[in-house]
This record gives structure tokens, sequence and C-alpha cells, in this order.
């Protein structure tokens, strides 16, 4: 069974943990599967930290990619739908790639399909229809789809395609299979494929030496201005401002833990897409011997295994509650995407979730997140009822899947 895995999210902990979750799965549950996983070439350095080292699997580049495709993307994807192949020589070069594949896979990521209006996952998905390929979706979240421009129609238009045409689709939150169903979509119901997976591992002596003995909790901020639904609306001044107040409530809490910071980005470049760096200005703000930021080299399985003995943790990035849900640690999320708040209804844990998209717009709102997390903490305690549900479903979506596999191939 050959399976080709596009539109691989990259240079994220928590898109790696999806990554090495579903990779290990298949390996594991499906002997006889060779999997090629391409991502463009500025995402290699990506791809050597989060590779699954395995014979069967084969990581390979975009022969076009996205900066080369870029030219015309943005004009739609009328392309696509009109003589993809004759009209566009370069995507040619994607042919030997997508006829080697029995079934091409989209990789478990955001919300690409949706708010962030991704013409180039689209591009991808619209080629495995082109040459005729079974298209699976797995563990996504996808929408909202506005409709006030030009572009945002057309980018539904094409969704809606796509959607009615993959073979098998698995959504990971409740709020994208109400859309789901709103649409008329049929789904297999799941879960973030980083469920799948329980990693523990020895933690870095380097780390253990930096952290030491005392008791900690994990804070994990999000800058927000590189979001679509933030930029424009909030400064910078305002976000180093707030979490340094969430800093004050933890402490006044607990004064004994220490906060270590975990960063989700790692290789950013510019400051909106480096974790570390708003890490160390917190750090720096708040002058505290008990604030611990780590760099940002270490995997997720590392982070995973930190966050497994950690008192409890809150969150402004959706993959740091996947993490503590998923190692039985109490967490408060601070839901700026209902990708956050559907995953935690789901669980039946929406006392966990704080509404944060319009938190950052006045110290009223700012002030109310506080209040909310000041009663939260005291009520913290781990619960491994939500992880049992989790790796349930995660598990019943990978039957499901496993299932589907096995009818293509034959």
């Amino acid at each position: 069974m050959n399976i080709l895995i596009v539109n691989q999210p990259g240079f994220n902990r928590g898109d790696e943990s999806a990554h090495k979750g579903l990779i290990r799965t298949l390996l594991q549950r499906i002997p006889d599967v060779d999997i090629r996983v391409m991502s463009s070439s500025y995402l290699q350095e990506s791809v050597r930290q989060f590779a699954v080292h395995d014979k069967r699997v084969d990581y390979i580049v975009d022969p076009v990619g996205f900066y080369h495709l870029n030219d015309y993307l943005w004009h739609g994807i009328d392309i696509a739908r009109y003589g993809l192949l004759k009209l566009r020589p370069s995507i040619s070069k994607y042919k030997a790639d997508y006829e080697w594949a029995d079934l091409v896979l989209c990789a478990p990521g955001g919300i690409c399909m949706g708010g962030f209006q991704d013409w180039n996952h689209l591009m991808h998905l619209k080629m495995a229809q082109a040459f005729k390929k079974p298209l699976a979706y797995y563990g996504r979240s996808f929408g909202p789809f506005p409709t006030e421009t030009e572009s945002n129609r057309k980018f539904k238009e094409v969704s809606m395609e796509m959607l009615n045409y993959f073979s098998f689709l698995s959504i990971r939150d409740h709020k994208t299979e109400v859309l789901a169903d709103e649409l008329g979509i049929s789904y297999i119901s799941s879960i973030d494929s980083a469920f799948l997976d329980s990693p523990k591992v020895e933690i870095p002596y380097e780390l253990k030496y930096v952290i030491g003995n005392k008791p900690y909790m994990v804070f994990v901020p999000n800058y927000l201005l590189w979001h679509y639904a933030y930029k424009g609306r909030i400064s910078h001044e305002t976000v180093i401002k707030f979490y340094c107040k969430v800093m004050d409530e933890i402490w006044a809490a607990n004064p004994e833990l220490n906060i270590l910071m975990l960063p989700q980005l790692f290789c950013g470049r510019e400051y909106a897409l480096n974790d570390v760096e708003l890490f160390r200005d917190l750090a720096k703000a708040k002058n505290d011997s008990r604030i611990i930021v780590t760099a940002d080299c270490y995997s997720s399985d590392i982070q995973q295994t930190l966050i497994s003995q950690a008192k409890y943790v809150i969150g402004a990035r959706y993959h740091s509650i996947v993490f503590a849900l998923n190692q039985a640690v109490p967490c408060i999320a601070l839901s700026y995407e209902h990708k956050m708040a559907g995953l935690l209804e789901t669980l039946g844990k929406t006392e966990w979730c704080i509404e944060f998209s319009k938190t950052l717009d006045s110290e009223d709102n700012q002030e109310k997140c506080l209040e909310q997390i000041r009663k939260l903490i005291p009520s913290l305690k781990p619960d491994t009822d939500a992880q049992k549900k989790a790796k349930l479903i995660a598990q019943k979506g990978m039957d499901k899947f496993v299932e589907f596999v096995q009818k293509t191939h034959i």
C-alpha cells in the first residue's frame, strides 16, 4: 500500500506530535505500507527535526513548491478546475509521486481550509483529484468560510468541492462536526492524531539541570499578532502586559511553583513566529527566577514528557492543551480558535476552556479573563477520564481509517 502524504505543516511541535502519532500508528497497523511525505524545500529543517525514521517512510521535496506556484495560486484555483494538467506544465512534475500513490492523504494540521484560506493547501488536494486518486482528509478542522469578498466566495466554492470529493474525511473537533452537519458533509468523528501516541522519553541532562527539582506548571502563551483574526487589533505591549498578569495570577495561587515555558514554534525567523523571543521578553518583563524558558530545539516527545510531570498547564496554543490532556494533566485553555473549544467540548471538559478571541480588545475583557483564571486554578485536578476518552476516540477513528485503507488497496 503506497500512501502519499501532502500538506504537512512544519516548524510547530504540535504538528510534529500529530505527524508522529499518525505515522507511528500507520506503521504499526499496516505493516506493508510505504509512505512518502511531501513538503516544500523551506521545510526541510523542520522535517529533519520531526521525521519518523523507518525504512518504510521517505521524506521528499515538493517538486515545485509554494513560492513557484504562488504566481497563479492567488488568482484563485480556476486552473485546477479547467484543465489543470494541460494549462500548467509545472503540475506534471508531481505526476510520478501522485501516480505512485494508491492513496493521497492530507496530513493532520490546522484550519488551512477555512480561516487561513490557504490556496496552496487546496492546490495539493486538487492535484489528487486531477490525477484521479482517492483522497483522505485525516483528523483536521475546517471552516469558517466567510463570503464577504470574491476571493472568500471562490475559496468556499472550491473547499466545498473538495469536501464532497474526499474518499475519507475525519474531523477532530465538535464545532467542525456541527459545520459539516450544516453543510451536509459525511465524516468520521475523530480527534487530534497526537492522541494516538503516548510518548515518554528521557529528558536531556541539560534540561534536567535547568529545571531542577522544584515543582512547576507549564505556561504556553501565544503572540497572536500573526493570526488573521488579530492583525491590526492588538498591540505588542498589550500582549506582554496581559501575559505578565496571567503569571501574577499563577503565583498568587501557587507561589511555590516555577513557570516552565515550552516553545511550540521553532526556527522562527520573525518575532511573530518565534515563541522563544516572546517567552524571553516575558521573562525579562517579570525578572523572576521562577520563570524557566526552554530552547526551541526539544521535540514534541520531550515536551509531552515534561508536561506529564507538571502540576497543570495554561495554554494559548492548541497543542499545549492536547499535550496536557494526553498526559492526564489538568489545564486551562485560552481558546483563540474554535478548534480548542471544540476539543474540550468533545471531551466534556468545557469548564477548562476560556473564550479568548476578544480578551485582548479591552481592559474590561482582560480583567474578566483573569478573574476566570483566578477561579479555575484552585479547582484543577488530574483527570484521566478526558485522557481515556480522547484515546478511545483516536483509536476508533484510526480503526475506521485502516478499514478504509484495506478496502482501497483491494
